[in-house]
This record gives C-alpha cells, sequence and structure tokens, in this order.
C-alpha cells in the first residue's frame, strides 16, 4: 500500500468527481481540510510587532473627523 496526496482547491464539484472515481477504483480515500489558512511568515512577524507595539503604547491615535484633512 502506499499513500498519496492530492492538493485540489479549485472547484468542489470537480474535487467530488476526483474522489468518486478514485474510490470506484478501490482506492481508500481519507480528506482532510486545513482549518488554517497559510500566510507569509514575514508578514505575520509584521503583523505580530504592531500589536506588541500597540500594546506599549508606540502608536498614533487619530479621530475619525481628522482621517480626511
Amino acid at each position: 500500500m502506499c499513500t498519496v496526496t492530492i492538493e485540489y482547491s479549485k472547484n468542489k464539484r470537480e474535487m467530488n468527481a476526483l474522489l468518486s472515481v478514485m474510490r470506484k477504483l478501490g482506492a481508500i480515500v481519507t480528506v482532510s481540510k486545513e482549518d488554517e489558512p497559510k500566510y507569509n511568515p514575514e508578514i505575520v512577524a509584521k503583523a505580530e510587532r504592531g500589536r506588541e507595539a500597540y500594546k506599549r503604547g508606540e502608536c498614533v491615535k487619530i479621530a475619525i473627523e481628522d482621517l480626511w484633512k
């Protein structure tokens, strides 16, 4: 027995058709979904640094009425 991993996210209908064919061929099909999307680690680190700076009070607050000035 061997394990094959297929990543497919294009169309749910097409994915179901593919899984149906595999089941008809006698394959044991296990479907798992990634609950958490993959983000660029650099972007995540930058956002975390921003959150930490906000917690330390290193931020500038602008009143809503001053946004368009």
